[in-house]
């Protein structure tokens, strides 16, 4: 279940699944988005209990935010059950309040448990990740992306729709990486809008780079990274973590909660992340973070260690035997 024009209807329906549209209304913290909200979230809701009553489900599984929680509480209604995966360090508004009626509440940061109200559904499993991914090596991640296997690739990812920011940093350090040029290539990741001037810009300055809108395989772009410059997206992070690529994390400043730099100092303080934030100071910051990481390789191997060390890779498994376990009793 999801929104009209959105990004998980583009990835379900391409996924070949099929998409039940429902409305959601995202409250806005001022007195005409409450006063707003009040009247058109029930409204909402009622149009989710029709769906909902429809398909007659057996459980509803929310990953949080306000589309699930428009959906929890109508699969409520219907009394139909609710396990609820929470993935980041903050949980959102919908989270907590679907933590109050999920049989389950799974969640992939430990420490994300001490802002749920109920204790006792919570179980700490970390967060699901594509099996695809980390299961490539890295000549074969270098070879299905087009980009070299001799040189120390950077992934820059600002999440699925890029991120203006980052690539404006990474594009005014990219002088300052040119003496490094033979032994340097980007992986970049640049949003709609952005490919064809930063590829000339890459080209104009004689940087090796791949750089897409957007990367379909991203099993064999992680293969084929060397080191990522990434947003704090919890998924993201996750994926990077089971591949043990060391990570130079921008947090999204305006997340919901500044949750993106919570889930972002969990890997800092496990060693498997450097984070800056994302302000006036983050070129100067990127480009001497970068530079250190190139130019050490024995800090880069530590930090994939610690990366790795600290991946939970059965979330999914746990997630699924959990519900299976539900189902047939």
């Amino acid at each position: 279940m999801g929104r009209e024009s959105s990004l998980e209807e583009k990835l379900i329906i391409k996924k070949g699944f099929e998409l039940e549209y429902i409305p959601a209304v995202k409250m806005k913290r001022s007195l005409i988005g409450i006063i707003s909200f009040a009247f058109a979230y029930p409204l909402a809701v009622l149009k989710t209990v029709r769906v909902i009553s429809r398909l007659k489900p057996n459980l509803l599984i929310a990953t949080g935010g306000y589309v699930a929680g428009t959906a929890g509480i109508a699969a409520c209604l219907n009394r139909i059950p609710v396990f609820l995966q929470e993935q980041n360090s903050i949980p959102g508004l919908a989270s907590k309040l679907l933590n109050i009626i999920a049989v389950k509440t799974f969640i992939g940061f430990e420490d994300s448990a001490r802002y749920f109200l109920r204790k006792r559904n919570i179980e700490f499993t970390g967060n699901p990740i594509r099996p695809e991914i980390g299961s490539l090596s890295r000549d074969e991640g270098c070879e299905i992306i087009g980009c070299s296997q001799e040189t120390d690739n950077i992934l820059i990812i600002g999440g699925s729709q890029g991120a203006k920011s980052i690539n404006r940093a990474i594009e005014n350090i990219l002088n300052d990486l040119s003496d490094k040029k033979d032994n340097v290539q980007l992986i970049w990741q640049c949003g709609e809008g952005e490919k064809e001037r930063l590829i000339g810009e890459c080209r104009r300055i004689g940087i090796k780079a791949v750089v897409r809108s957007f990367f379909d395989r991203m099993d064999a772009v992680y293969a084929a990274t060397d080191i990522a410059v990434c947003r704090g997206g919890a998924i993201t992070l996750a994926e990077l973590s089971k591949c043990g690529i060391p990570m130079i994390i921008i947090p999204y400043p305006y997340a919901a909660a500044n949750h993106q730099y919570a889930n972002a100092l969990y890997y800092q303080k496990a060693s498997a992340g450097i984070v800056i934030e994302d302000n006036e100071t983050m070129t100067d910051k990127l480009r001497d973070t970068l530079v250190k990481l190139l130019e050490s390789e024995g800090l880069r191997e530590q930090m994939a260690s610690a990366s790795r060390r600290i991946g939970k890779n059965s979330a999914t498994e746990t997630i699924a035997n959990s519900i299976k376990d539900f189902i047939s009793r």
